[in-house]
C-alpha cells in the first residue's frame, strides 16, 4: 500500500502553532489551546489540561494581520488522553466564514 491510499484526509494541512481560544459544548468561557494545523475541513489542536469529549461542538477564531477575524466551528472527532497524541483534539469542520476559507485559499496559493 502507499502513503496516498493509506491517506484519508481530502484536503492539505498547514501547520500554524497559534495561541487560540476555543468555545467548547456551551462552557461559559474558552478554553486556551494551540491551533496546530488546519485544512479546509478540520483543525488539529493541543490542549494541556481541557477536557474535551468526542462529539462536542466547538468554536473558535483568530485574527491574522491585515485581514478581518477567521471563525470557524464544528464537532470533536478525536479526542486523545493518552499516548503519542495526549492533550491533543481534532474538530471537523462544519462552518467557516470567509475570512477563514480566505486564509485557507492564502495558505494553499504559497505551497
Amino acid at each position: 500500500m502507499t502513503d496516498r491510499q493509506g491517506e484519508r484526509r481530502r484536503h492539505a494541512r498547514f501547520p500554524l502553532g497559534l495561541p487560540v481560544g476555543v468555545r467548547l459544548g456551551g462552557r461559559k468561557t474558552p478554553v486556551m489551546v494551540e491551533l496546530l494545523d488546519v485544512s479546509e475541513s478540520g483543525a488539529r489542536f493541543a490542549a494541556a489540561d481541557a477536557e474535551v469529549r468526542v462529539a462536542e461542538r466547538a468554536a473558535f477564531g483568530f485574527v491574522i494581520p491585515d485581514r478581518a477575524s477567521c471563525q470557524a466551528e464544528g464537532r470533536v472527532v478525536r479526542a486523545d488522553r493518552s499516548g503519542r497524541f495526549a492533550g491533543q483534539f481534532v474538530l471537523a469542520l462544519e462552518a467557516a466564514n470567509d475570512a477563514f476559507v480566505g486564509f485557507i485559499r492564502l495558505l494553499e496559493a504559497e505551497t
